[in-house]
């Protein structure tokens, strides 16, 4: 069955217009005008009918937080909790679970309150209105009658572009074989007499839910959501930055609990909304509040993050130094990829928050002892695929898995990733070491040579003579 396709190639060709257009809002670093913040703020409690909210303005995050604790008195943020072992949690493990339990239930009763509820109804208000649209259009355009194998294929052909972006993101991280491996799985004609997923996952899908009535409908309306999130996804490209973590990773443990619990306006959170609701009012002619849409965008043009409580409405002034990264992500090498005029940083590497630890550090001087004294699994693997896989194989302690002629696939040993698979190349004529990282299923050296040699370079990586039939 061919492709559906929901939008015409016209307006598929604009899309990349209102990608840049949100971006560069987003990464604008020019100082607030501070009249035109305090009518944005007033604009949207006065649109959602709520009481003009008193407005002051904080050079950074950190002062916000310092002026609410200075100023209202019902902000108390608390001590740091104190941290628990695993011995503690495996011998009150009731008492733990009933703990966090209701800590998440009366997290959830505060975000329900928190003083920024105006701005995120308005923000709730307008997307849904369109989103609603947008699964009316969807089912405008797909014919009656699809077989529950048509919808699945039509999911993986409409998935295809996002996988494709997915792909690149993971070769700029040291997977190349990501995208080539998913393809493969969802290929719709394979070459070599394989069934496609979309067979596979019919039949499967028959076999255990063929006695259901109206199955047909049912994966309709699934289908629908799927590709709702697809096509607003094709429309946002590239997720945004996380501002929100790295500017949280200074913070002690009960301030980003704060952030979290008052609901803080990130405002380049709110831009990647109103990327596709821009296109979406603009190109589709989607029926919108005019007033909330006006509203929305003057928050989102004229603001920093937005802290509130009781009737006070705080915006941060905007960074005065915002670095990314190809992949539209924070990225600073040696130096904060988000800085504030009143000296407030945050550090990033590729996307990942990073303490100042090691943003202060160039990543070519990152010391490889550092993977042991990290606790964080997610920062050890940062740190890992930054030293590279030639100096893991020269600096960390390595378990050998399997050997071949010039080959040894490698795993690390000791430390929180340990499913990292390195495989090391000794060249017999020169001695000469290449070394590159495979996915953690490459379980034997000859998977992982093929890896490597389909994913990194023929070349570098040749297949053995006597391995070339496989």
């Amino acid at each position: 069955m061919p492709e559906i396709r929901f939008l015409t190639p016209e307006q598929e060709a604009l899309i990349p217009e209102y990608q840049e257009k949100w971006k560069r809002i987003s990464l604008t670093t020019q100082p607030i005008e501070k009249v035109r913040a305090a009518a944005a703020i007033k604009g949207v409690y006065a649109v959602m009918g709520k009481p003009e909210p008193n407005v002051v303005f904080c050079s950074s995050p950190r002062a916000a937080l310092d002026h609410l604790q200075a100023q209202v008195s019902q902000v108390d943020i608390p001590q740091n909790p104190r941290s628990r072992t695993k011995e503690d949690i495996q011998n009150n493990f009731i008492q733990f679970f009933a703990e966090a339990a209701w800590e998440t239930i009366k997290q959830s009763n505060k975000q329900q309150n928190a003083g920024t509820k105006p701005i995120l109804d308005l923000l709730m208000e307008v997307s849904v209105e369109s989103a609603n649209s947008i699964e009316t259009h969807i089912e405008r355009c797909l014919p009656k009658g699809l077989s529950i194998q048509d919808m699945i294929e039509q999911t993986v052909l409409n998935a295809a572009p996002m996988i494709d972006l997915m792909g690149k993101h993971q070769a700029r991280r040291g997977d190349p074989g990501f995208s080539k491996m998913i393809k493969m799985i969802l290929d719709k004609s394979p070459e070599d007499g394989r069934e496609s997923f979309s067979d596979m996952a019919s039949a499967a899908l028959e076999m255990q839910l063929g006695w259901i009535p109206g199955k047909e409908f049912l994966f309709r309306a699934w289908l629908k959501k799927i590709l709702q999130g697809i096509l607003i996804a094709e429309i946002n490209g590239m997720e945004p930055p996380r501002f929100r973590e790295t500017l949280a990773m200074p913070l002690s443990l009960a301030e980003q609990k704060y952030l979290v619990e008052n609901a803080v306006v990130v405002i380049s959170e709110v831009v990647y909304q109103c990327s596709w609701l821009d296109f979406a009012i603009s190109e589709l002619n989607y029926p919108h509040d005019a007033k909330k849409w006006a509203a929305l965008q003057g928050l989102v043009k004229y603001c920093g993050w937005v802290f509130a409580a009781e009737n006070l409405c705080i915006i941060c002034d905007r960074p005065t130094q915002i670095l990314i990264d190809d992949d539209y992500q924070l990225h600073g090498e040696g130096e904060p990829a988000v800085q504030f005029a009143d000296g407030f940083a945050a550090y990033a590497h590729h996307g990942t928050p990073i303490p100042e630890k090691y943003g202060t550090v160039h990543p070519q001087e990152w010391q490889a002892q550092w993977v042991f004294e990290e606790r964080n699994q997610a920062l050890q693997e940062m740190l890992v695929q930054s030293l590279g896989a030639i100096r893991v194989c020269q600096e960390l302690p390595l378990i050998e898995v399997d050997t071949l002629q010039e080959y040894t696939l490698l795993k690390l040993k000791g430390v929180g990733v340990n499913d990292t698979r390195v495989l090391k190349r000794v060249k017999a004529e020169t001695e000469d070491i290449l070394a590159v990282f495979v996915p953690w299923h490459q379980d034997t050296v000859r998977s992982a040579i093929n890896y490597a040699n389909e994913n990194y370079s023929a070349e570098d990586f040749p297949i053995p003579d006597n391995e070339n039939q496989r």
